[in-house]
């Protein structure tokens, strides 16, 4: 496939993008420590390198001091106060460059049209629901090759390279073809959560076998209380820790053959395992009413206030509920239990990955001044400033929080456990039609409309059907 280095999209381009950036519910993609992606697309796409000039110690990548910087970027549970600080360090470095900042949502409708006209920002946190679909960036050749950000020399790193003072596995999984079109700047863990105080007063043990799970929310369910909820708008939520289940009881080809659209993927045995773990939470009615329906701030909010005692969720829900958390609620994340005998991952096993995957369009008028400014989010200062801000990790492997919660706190705990274990998928980053598929069959299990061997059969025919279709560019992890 040859890749174009237009100044805009063409009119098919333009349809990709339009159909499936609406679809997509992608909340970050996923590494692990040592693992990556092949893509099949071309390693050259997009544009790469600064300026031919000699660079000096202040300006290694060479920024045009007087160039103007703009951003836009995911204003989600983080805020964008981390970058507003960042760029304050980019105006003491480039005093004359004007800096023109945007945070918001639904970024896809946003950003579309200004991809089809060439006016596009320099640097974009392309995160959220409504995401622009990054398989179909890199095939149109939209994205810069990020490799003089990562041979860059990092700040306040001894003279390592950005790319050395990463969590392993990063670098890679922004990677298409063996070249990084985005960083994922923040690094997530997803599991279950609970308050740690409330579990200590009444005496509940943290389950570690599905049996002791269902154990339990008969008891949760005794005291009056709803033993789970979720972001029922939102089923991915859900979905994750079926996945998680079905990892650890089959192992990692699990996620490799649901990533490679292998024949089969759905519906083998861990995959049915994990799903009908989860359906007998519906079967129990051991989710709280009217779940379903619910955003994901709802739900989280009447966890935290004691509605129910189980959710799923990304290390970012200790700073998206904010000021909702009772004093001494004690929130802390643990995998999920087993629901094999014979898991094949160990117990301690968890779903770790990147989260707010940042670009540079390959039309950006400022390309170098993007990375710059990403290298300077990436120092442990402002590293530091976002964990404090967000009681989030970010994807710089050797910095110390400051300020450290009971969540962040219970991350790091289950990050150091599950080690070399710790795993991710791929599909929801390549094929978002796949993804937006799967989660709605996914909400429709956790409301009882369909059982679990019916949505084993609809995921893998939704599998199929993108693994049939020669249009989708296809990817393959090994």
């Amino acid at each position: 496939m040859t890749i174009r280095h237009s100044r805009g999209l063409d009119r098919r381009a333009f349809l990709r993008l339009s159909g499936t950036a609406a679809a997509a519910f992608t909340a970050g993609s996923l590494v692990s420590c040592g693992q990556g992606t092949e893509a099949d697309t071309p390693s050259d796409a997009g544009q790469s390198g600064p300026p031919n000039t000699e660079p000096d110690a202040d300006n290694p990548l060479n920024v045009p001091p007087d160039e103007p910087l703009e951003t836009v970027i995911f204003k989600g549970g983080y805020g964008d106060q981390y970058v507003i600080d960042a760029q304050a360090l980019y105006a003491e470095r480039f005093p004359d460059a004007e800096i023109k900042h945007q945070g918001g949502q639904e970024l896809g409708k946003q950003l579309q049209p200004r991809f089809i006209s060439g006016d596009v920002p320099d640097l974009i946190d392309n995160s959220g629901a409504g995401n622009l679909p990054m398989a179909a960036l890199v095939a149109d050749g939209q994205l810069m090759d990020l490799t003089p950000l990562l041979d860059a020399p990092a700040i306040g790193a001894g003279g390592k390279t950005v790319r050395e003072t990463l969590i392993p596995g990063v670098v890679d999984l922004g990677s298409f073809g063996g070249t990084p079109h985005a960083l994922y700047y923040a690094f997530v863990v997803h599991g279950i959560w609970h308050s740690r105080s409330l579990f200590e007063e009444n005496g509940w043990p943290e389950p570690e076998t599905w049996d002791d799970m269902l154990d339990l929310c008969a008891e949760i369910k005794s005291t009056g209380m709803s033993p789970w909820t979720y972001q029922g708008k939102n089923p991915g939520y859900i979905l994750t820790p079926i996945l998680m289940a079905a990892a650890k009881a089959g192992g990692l080809d699990v996620l490799k053959n649901i990533d490679n659209l292998e024949a089969g993927a759905w519906t083998a045995p861990p995959m049915m395992a994990a799903a009908e773990a989860f359906y007998q939470l519906v079967e129990r009615d051991y989710i709280l009413p009217g779940t379903s329906g619910m955003t994901h701030t709802q739900a989280q909010t009447y966890w935290a206030t004691g509605e129910a005692a189980f959710i799923p969720c990304g290390s970012w829900l200790e700073s998206e509920l904010g000021d909702v958390t009772p004093e001494g609620f004690d929130m802390v994340v643990t995998t999920t239990p087993a629901v094999t005998a014979s898991d094949a991952l160990p117990g301690t096993a968890i779903r770790g990955m990147g989260s707010e995957p940042y670009i540079v369009p390959s039309q950006a008028k400022n390309p170098m001044g993007g990375m710059e400014l990403l290298r300077i989010m990436l120092s442990p200062e402002s590293a530091t400033n976002f964990t404090d801000q967000t009681q989030t990790l970010t994807s710089l492997a050797d910095y110390e929080p400051t300020n450290v919660g009971s969540g962040l706190t219970s991350v790091r705990e289950a990050l150091a456990a599950s080690g070399d274990d710790t795993f991710f998928w791929l599909y929801h980053q390549w094929y978002s039609e796949l993804s937006a598929s799967v989660n709605e069959t996914t909400s429709l299990l956790m409301t009882g409309e369909i059982n679990p061997d019916e949505w084993a059969q609809q995921c893998q025919s939704a599998a199929d059907a993108v693994k049939d279709d020669d249009s989708v560019t296809k990817f393959q992890r090994d």
